[in-house]
């Protein structure tokens, strides 16, 4: 009886070994599951950690073994040797984002989701253009968490008088440009920017000549290219996610082509203020 069972499993096992559907899946399963087991070693091991997100200077710290202290709170940096400890006051952070999903605030909750959940796309309506006959939009593009704006301007002259956005004795046709505006402390409520901008475009100024000859006074329109190098001083005001009111002042230097007898400079030092309003999303 008993040899008539053991060949009754010799018999399965045997048919077993020879189905090679059979063989092909255990293969496969194999394999599915050596590789599941190295996936989720990797993926929890890339997620038991914590992050520190600073105050005002954005991006975070990976981080382990933290303890918040009644001042400071230290910690040892991932990865690293946990014998080298590191600390911060608590007043530099802006919260903790531990492994098991707990957050713990150091400041105002709605402070920092302004701070890191801000609108990364900006539509500028430059309103005290209007001033000097020119209908001015710029486009900005935040990159590298709030702390940079990449910036490109579009305005058109209109009227007899449409100055270059500025004090200038260059009348503007058209211009685009390049601006790059640097957010020390990031995006919030109130924030200071400043960076360098580049104008190009086209404009005219009055060219003005006495005729010896004929003892005539000669005024005529001249075209002509324009370039300007500006510095960019700002604050921007951002009441609600999707709205911000700024006033930009700027600082640069001007070239435009001439003629040899008019007495327009070439090169020459100009200032300009703007009052924008602007749109985020």
């Amino acid at each position: 009886m008993i040899k008539l069972k053991q060949l009754e499993l010799l018999q399965q096992i045997c048919h077993l070994g020879f189905n090679k559907n059979t063989i092909l899946i255990l293969k496969i399963m194999k394999k599915f599951i050596l590789v599941s087991t190295v996936l989720l070693t990797l993926i929890i091991s890339v997620n038991a950690q914590d992050f520190i997100y600073k105050r005002n200077q954005g991006g975070r710290i990976a981080v382990s073994n933290v303890k918040v202290l009644v001042s400071e709170t230290t910690y040892n940096l991932f990865g690293d040797d946990a014998a080298v400890l590191y600390s911060l006051e608590n007043n530099q952070i802006s919260m903790i984002a531990f492994e098991d999903g707990n957050i713990r605030f150091f400041e105002r909750e709605s402070k920092v989701k302004k701070r890191n959940n801000f609108k990364k796309n900006i539509i500028n309506y430059h309103l005290f253009d209007l001033v000097v006959n020119n209908f001015k939009l710029s486009y900005e593009r935040l990159i590298s968490n709030g702390k940079i704006g990449i910036q490109i301007p579009f305005a058109i002259g209109y009227g007899g008088d449409g100055r270059i956005s500025g004090f200038d004795d260059v009348y503007n046709s058209f211009y685009t440009g390049l601006s790059v505006n640097f957010y020390p402390t990031g995006q919030g409520v109130v924030r200071y920017f400043m960076g360098p901008g580049i104008q190009v475009g086209t404009g005219y100024f009055e060219d003005y000549y006495y005729d010896s000859e004929t003892g005539n006074d000669h005024y005529t329109n001249i075209d002509t290219f324009v370039f300007r190098f500006m510095i960019n001083n700002g604050i921007i005001f951002t009441p609600i996610d999707a709205l911000s009111i700024s006033l930009v002042g700027s600082l640069g230097v001007r070239y435009v082509d001439k003629p040899k007898h008019n007495s327009t400079n070439n090169v020459k030092t100009v200032g300009a203020f703007s009052a924008n309003l602007s749109y985020r999303f």
